[in-house]
């Protein structure tokens, strides 16, 4: 499939005419996730009992998942959201004989509020600190991990800068003092790949409302099989024990696999549409949109200097994902300006965050970039 024919899969582009550049904050749907709303409110319309084929269509969803990131569908469980995957695997945690939970300070808050909220239960939250505020490097976490440290839990990609951790050393710095690795993917998966078996990923959690296409309402939590086993969540739901339509009461157990972390019923509406939008990135290749969105950033960055712009983005492409933030002084005005203009973009960080994806081309780059030299201010 070209660009152009990608291009075509989105009605924001074909029918309003918009430049989506913050795909990292909310994508535009494909016209294929309304064909498979479409299709999902079909069967419940007509079925007697539309259950069987909405539950085929979250394990579909599950294994398209797991296909992702290297993963068998029995180490996803469904979740609603990244902070729900999250909370559903601290659950499982002893603060007893460890308490240290590292993260960055250049995190989407909801790591470090989640577990500020912790330390009730026992945890210690130690912070990696940036030394420049656009990425925190793998030597400011070795200062915090120690034989005390239970878990390294950070972001793939810093969601305001676009700073990228060097996953694989900073997995293999915490299972040297015995830890566990926690990945936030949400700012990276679809546009970087990840290999959870050769980057030595404990757990990790995304969406799909980002770069993956395919909305909100639905999250994926990845625990390996072997750990899966050992962790006991606080919360049993139905669909997290071993037999679902065994309906124990009296002596129920845990799934023997990381389906033990869901509750109750999952978001089976919504799983239509989340498998449309990962079936697009699988047909284009995780590869191919990294090479394809590591120009874009690269266009953006070189052609915001040139106006006189700094960004608040790492120089070094192995350094970033798909996010490039340009400094201004007047970044909530400027992005209103630019949404009024068909821009789709957002203000975070102090700048205007651009997140391109494989569907933009150049000419969105060069537009967008014009729109900022003409109704933004650089930072002094």
């Amino acid at each position: 499939m070209s660009v152009n024919e990608w291009r075509e899969q989105f009605p924001a582009i074909t029918d309003a005419g918009r430049i989506p550049l913050n795909n990292c904050s909310a994508s535009p749907i494909p016209q294929r996730a309304l064909e498979a709303r479409a299709e999902c409110e079909q069967v419940w319309i007509e079925a007697g009992n539309p259950w069987p084929t909405w539950l085929a269509a979250v394990e579909a969803a599950k294994e398209q998942f797991a296909a992702l990131i290297n993963a068998s569908p029995a180490e996803i469980a469904i979740v609603s959201s990244a902070t729900d995957g999250l909370a559903r695997f601290a659950s499982a945690l002893s603060y007893d004989d460890r308490a240290d939970i590292v993260v960055g300070d250049l995190e989407f808050p909801t790591v470090p509020q989640f577990w500020y909220a912790q330390q009730k239960r026992g945890a210690r939250l130690r912070v990696a600190s940036s030394p420049d505020g656009i990425r925190v490097p793998e030597t400011a976490y070795r200062k915090e991990i120690s034989t005390d440290t239970l878990l390294v839990c950070t972001s793939h990609v810093c969601s305001f800068t676009g700073g990228m951790v060097d996953v694989s050393r900073l997995a293999n710095l915490v299972h040297d003092v015995g830890g566990y690795f926690f990945l936030d993917a949400y700012q990276s998966i679809g546009t970087i790949p990840i290999d959870v078996k050769q980057q030595n990923i404990d757990a990790l959690v995304s969406g799909t409302l980002k770069f993956l296409l395919g909305g909100p309402g639905i999250a994926f939590l990845y625990v390996a099989k072997d750990l899966a086993r050992t962790l006991e969540p606080t919360n049993m739901g139905w669909f997290g024990v071993d037999d679902i339509f065994g309906f124990e009461t009296e002596s129920p157990t845990f799934a023997p696999n990381t389906r033990r972390f869901e509750l109750g019923t999952p978001p089976a509406t919504v799983a239509y549409q989340a498998s449309a939008g990962m079936e697009l990135i699988a047909e284009i290749g995780v590869e191919r949109i990294r090479e394809r969105t590591r120009e874009h950033t690269n266009t953006l960055i070189e052609g915001a200097l040139d106006r006189g712009f700094e960004v608040r983005t790492p120089i070094e492409s192995s350094y970033r994902g798909s996010i490039v933030n340009v400094q201004v002084e007047n970044a909530e005005e400027a992005v209103e300006t630019m949404i009024d203009r068909g821009i789709n973009v957002s203000a975070r960080g102090g700048g205007i965050r651009l997140s391109p994806h494989y569907f933009n081309t150049t000419e969105d780059l060069l537009e967008s970039l014009a729109v900022i030299d003409d109704v933004a201010v650089p930072t002094r």
